[in-house]
């Protein structure tokens, strides 16, 4: 039989590991290392680029070591086939993600550019920018542009409590969140007057400042609260429809009621803050509040004082303080009800109270079938 030595060569190169993949040397040569490896020199004669087989067993044979090779060499072929295109896909990918970045970064540079410009000189107008409006953001970017705007909102407010001395923080603070749990449904709040807040320990509003101080400091180490956040003279209604003067202090963790005709004294224990669920006031001047309180008997009032204006700021202040508590407590948004009839629960039941104007020297509570008048100074 005759064949052609380069054929053979090429043929059968993968049953030598001498030939394979490629022999280092010429056809001539790799074809005599297939042929002496597996002992067929001397049935083959070589010719120029021939080679004659004197007998077909020796490509049978060959034949038979190729077919056992061919399924693995497909194998590695397909194996690496597989692995070159996975490499050109994540190639690609990787150059898609890279001009995604790209264009991201320069929508955003062209984003901040526009912001730059907008609120270059918002450190010298009157609302520090508030009324500038925002770019539309890239899609990208959407929460880096509201943290953006939250530090743009921290900083206004900074730049506009700045100038306030630093003891009158938390009154601003109280303002702020009465306003915000109130949200314009009471007009006169008391924004431009002065929010106090103890004042029981004030000789200006009481009298007997001695006895308050004396009783507060007593019960604070007992019921371990820090401060007092407010106090004041009130006309209290109970369960049993009985109007009585009474004071009102609450501290960091407590609410308590007291009796100003006995120095003061602490008539029952503390209200916790959290027991606080919502508190009720009128959309007028008066100083009606009704503070609801888990268990249904709700703590209802109106705050008295030197004048009617004084009054008026002290409802709200109320509301400001409670908020305030509340959400530092129990980390939950006080709900706060503005309506001209109160609702409230007195000893398990409902009650209604609505605000009259009378020529009365100070407020008093009088019952009405089910329902409450409180009778205020004109």
């Amino acid at each position: 039989m005759v064949t052609s030595i380069s054929l053979v060569n090429q043929r059968y190169k993968m049953i030598s590991q001498y030939t394979w993949p490629n022999y280092r040397g010429s056809d001539r040569e790799g074809c005599k290392t297939l042929l002496e490896q597996y002992g067929f020199t001397e049935d083959v004669k070589y010719g120029r680029s021939k080679v004659f087989i004197r007998s077909p067993q020796t490509i049978f044979f060959f034949e038979e070591e190729r077919s056992k090779y061919i399924p693995g060499i497909v194998i590695f072929l397909q194996k690496v086939w597989r692995g070159a295109l996975a490499r050109k896909r994540y190639k690609q990918t990787l150059a898609v993600y890279t001009i995604m970045g790209c264009y991201k970064r320069y929508k955003l540079r062209h984003f901040m550019k526009d912001v730059i410009e907008r609120f270059r000189n918002v450190r010298q107008m009157r609302d520090y920018g508030k009324n500038i409006p925002w770019p539309d953001p890239p899609k990208s970017v959407e929460q880096f542009v509201k943290d953006l705007q939250r530090v743009h909102s921290r900083w206004r407010g900074y730049m506009m409590i700045k100038g306030i001395p630093c003891e009158k923080w938390p009154e601003v603070e109280r303002k702020c969140i009465a306003w915000e749990a109130l949200q314009g449904r009471r007009k006169q709040w008391g924004i431009a007057l002065l929010w106090e807040g103890n004042y029981l320990a004030s000789t200006q509003h009481n009298a007997s400042t001695a006895d308050f101080t004396s009783t507060m400091n007593t019960n604070k180490f007992k019921d371990h609260w820090h401060n007092i956040v407010f106090s004041g003279l009130v006309k209290k209604i109970n369960k049993f429809n009985k109007c009585e003067n009474r004071a009102i202090c609450i501290t960091d963790l407590f609410i308590y009621k007291l009796d100003p005709k006995k120095h003061f004294k602490i008539m029952t224990h503390g209200i916790p803050i959290q027991d606080v669920t919502g508190v009720s006031v009128t959309p007028n001047t008066d100083g009606l509040v009704a503070v609801h309180l888990q268990g249904g008997n709700d703590l209802v009032f109106c705050l008295t004082g030197i004048s009617t204006e004084y009054g008026q700021s002290r409802a709200c202040e109320v509301v400001g303080v409670l908020s305030q508590l509340c959400y530092k407590k129990t980390r939950r948004t006080l709900k706060v009800l503005v309506n001209n009839s109160v609702h409230c629960m007195l000893g398990n039941k409902a009650r209604s109270i609505r605000v009259e104007k009378t020529n009365a020297a100070e407020p008093f509570f009088k019952k009405e079938g089910d329902s409450l008048i409180l009778q205020t100074p004109v």
